[in-house]
């Protein structure tokens, strides 16, 4: 019996595509792509997982361009992404646990061992339809960087009252804890804010200082640094479910590279942007001692006090006994 020759061309078009072909996910970063923070994903996710022409392939949209900051959560939720990176603390109108993410200081491999990670992957689950891939860039902190030398306290620590500092979520408890008034600005205002005064220091990572020339523009760095960085990958809930067992052993497989890789390159990263400090000649005010355990007592009690503001006693108290000592 001869066969149509339609038929014939619906059987070899099957045969010339694998029987399970590639999952492409769309992406994107809450900062730019060409923040110091974003390309930390990028090359060690990203680029890894494209590179192994695996079960999956990500495709990056763009930054905030494609969804702003405060409705990239959002996005990801209704299935309009299926990857999002994204700082914890610009989670929080849809997670407000999520705030308490960077006052972890057990580190990530005791955080995957204890059950932490666990926890907060339900609350994402519960409350944005996500699952929580990877928790990243841990290894980095803060600093508060000043342009006038601070005064010191009688306990050794340093005292803001009288200056304005730019604040986001981040700061404001400890710039308050401090006696400094918040200033509300754009993170690209800040230069021009030092230049006529209307700041006298901010907060910033302890990465990225250097690629954007603030180095130049403050004279004290005040140490030892605070907090820790928290970012987090995430995956529309839907579509994880529905990829097949070798994409997400492959998406699990290289988060979990990327988290490790993601804290030596903000170590080195935080120590070429102490070394461009000091050649611009930006002085450390260096607590040591009591005074240090003090300075970090408060500003993560300041911080641990903003999250019961949003949480309440019982879920703070929660999220403390996971992922916080003070030991």
């Amino acid at each position: 019996m001869t066969r149509p020759i339609h038929a014939l061309a619906f059987v070899a078009a099957v045969a010339a595509f694998p029987a399970s072909a590639q999952d492409v996910l769309r992406a994107q970063t809450a900062l730019p792509t060409q923040h110091t923070l974003s390309q930390s994903f990028i090359k060690h996710f990203v680029d890894i997982i494209n590179e192994e022409d695996g079960a999956v392939r990500v495709n990056l949209l763009g930054g905030p361009e494609v969804n702003p900051q405060d409705r990239a959560v959002g996005a990801l939720e209704r299935g309009l992404l299926d990857i999002l990176w994204i700082p914890a603390a610009f989670t929080t109108g849809s997670i407000p646990e999520a705030q308490a993410m960077m006052l972890q200081n057990i580190g990530i491999d005791e955080i995957r061992d204890s059950g932490a990670f666990e926890h907060f992957a339900g609350i994402f689950r519960e409350k944005a339809n996500a699952h929580f891939l990877a928790w990243s860039e841990t290894s980095a902190g803060y600093y508060l960087y000043l342009t006038t030398e601070p005064a010191i306290g009688d306990d050794g620590v340093v005292d803001l009252t009288g200056l304005s500092i730019r604040s986001t979520g981040a700061y404001r408890p400890i710039i308050e804890e401090l006696n400094a008034a918040p200033v509300a600005i754009p993170a690209g205002d800040v230069p021009q804010g030092l230049d006529r005064g209307v700041i006298d220091g901010f907060g910033w990572p302890t990465v990225g200082l250097e690629s954007i020339g603030l180095q130049d523009s403050v004279n004290y760095r005040v140490e030892p640094a605070f907090y820790n960085l928290a970012n987090v990958v995430m995956v529309n809930q839907d579509r994880w479910n529905r990829l097949s067992d070798e994409a997400r052993e492959q998406l699990t497989r290289v988060a979990l590279s990327y988290e490790q890789a993601s804290m030596q390159e903000m170590d080195e990263m935080g120590e070429a942007d102490l070394a461009a400090g000091d050649a611009a000649g930006v002085q450390a005010i260096r607590m040591e001692g009591e005074a240090a355990s003090q300075y970090l007592s408060r500003a993560f009690d300041a911080m641990w006090d903003n999250v019961r503001t949003n949480v309440g006693d019982d879920i703070t108290a929660e999220l403390r006994e996971l992922i916080y000592r003070t030991d």
